[in-house]
């Protein structure tokens, strides 16, 4: 199977045009430190993806366009073909650096007749858990088997506690085929100071070109 690789660089993500499916406005996203959220946050484009398990996932890609490192999360529900309610997504925090692209994604396990979605996404400035986006020197890269390798390198002095790499799979035209939220971490669970950690995933069938967006973090 072949497939493009997309840019290694810095956020590891192809910027393709598209329509977005739904942006985040300042009526959709609450204001937690009183500053416009069109300012804060933006919703690039917005996916829904089914696995192979049968687990449905609606996906959206996002900037923090803030200064300030950020705690996101968001709620989620989805809607049958009527608009009546299906269920609420399974759904969890994110801690993003200032600049930093970064994947929402949330679960719904019974929504086979889902048409639609929405959703609202909070923010708050993160003090606990920190940002360690930048400490970190990331590459993807598939292999000669087939495999795509994710590899994460810990450039700074500190422990991370955690770097998680969310891997959105596309055919030609642009559908979304695949999805993969991976933890790139020792057998400890963390990455040391100056530590090489490597990931391996299976690329799905009929995928062309992928964005692997990728989020680290300390405490």
């Amino acid at each position: 199977m072949k497939i493009m690789k997309s840019l290694v660089a810095a956020f590891l993500i192809i910027m393709l045009t598209g329509n977005t499916a739904l942006a985040a406005t300042e009526s959709a996203v609450e204001k937690a430190g009183g500053t416009a959220a069109s300012d804060v946050l933006y919703v690039e484009d917005t996916f829904e993806f089914v696995s192979p398990y049968g687990y449905r996932y609606f996906i959206a890609t996002c900037v923090n366009n803030s200064e300030v490192n950020l705690d996101v999360s968001w709620d989620t529900v989805s809607y049958d073909a009527s608009g009546s309610i299906l269920e609420t997504g399974s759904s969890y925090s994110c801690y993003v650096a200032p600049g930093q692209s970064f994947v929402l994604y949330a679960l719904f396990l019974n929504s086979e007749d889902a048409k639609d979605y929405s959703y609202k996404i909070h923010y708050e400035e993160s003090s606990y858990i920190i940002p360690a986006f930048y400490d970190i020197d990331i590459s993807a890269s598939v292999s000669k088997n087939g495999k795509l390798i994710l590899q994460a390198v810990n450039t700074s002095e500190n422990e991370i506690s955690s770097v998680q790499a969310a891997t959105l799979f596309f055919d030609e035209n642009h559908k979304l085929v695949g999805f993969e939220d991976s933890y790139v971490v020792n057998s400890n669970y963390n990455v040391e100071a100056g530590e090489t950690v490597v990931k391996d995933i299976d690329i799905p069938e009929g995928a062309d070109t992928y964005e692997c967006y990728f989020t680290a973090y300390r405490w």
